[in-house]
């Protein structure tokens, strides 16, 4: 006898303002993140990333992401793909801050149960990160180190530092 595993897809929604939209949350990190050092700052928006395991296939995971983790009228999102972004001479940034696997997520939980109650798959699994897209020349160790000092706590949370599109 055999076990028939289903199939496993993992999916990156990402949830931001729109740009027409003022940013206090970035306007926030942007004054925590020129207190460690890095003055050459110009903006910083923020959003949030759910990371979603299970059978959704990419139209479901579309479809919880515009029906139930982005409010249509403030927010944008889209279905992040796992490619590299190219490099862009330091100008712009993606930092992601996530819990730890051994910290609970609530978020995720909540995720994972409102989305089996919108009538789609449950999710085998989900969390939930804050995103930091910065702009404004800066090294990667910079970032990290002011990160870690002013908006992530390293003893819960990992994070994710990488140049973004321009």
């Amino acid at each position: 006898m055999s076990l028939k595993l289903q199939p496993t897809n993992v999916h990156l929604i990402e949830v931001r303002l729109k740009s027409e939209f003022n940013d206090a949350e970035g306007a926030a990190a942007l004054a925590l993140l020129r207190e460690q050092g890095l003055s050459s700052l110009k903006e910083v928006r923020t959003g949030r990333l759910y990371e979603i395991a299970g059978s959704l296939s990419a139209n479901q995971a579309h479809q919880a992401g515009k029906e139930l983790l982005c409010d249509a009228v403030t927010q944008e999102f889209r279905l992040v793909s796992p490619a590299p972004a190219p490099m862009n001479g330091m100008n712009c940034w993606r930092v992601e801050v996530w819990l730890k696997p051994s910290v609970c997520d609530p978020v995720g939980a909540t995720v994972i149960e409102a989305i089996a109650e919108g009538g789609l798959p449950k999710p085998a699994a989900a969390r939930c990160a804050t995103l930091y897209l910065l702009n404004g020349r800066a090294l990667k160790a910079q970032i990290e180190k002011a990160m870690i000092k002013s908006l992530a706590n390293p003893l819960i949370h990992h994070v994710v530092v990488t140049e973004a599109h321009s």
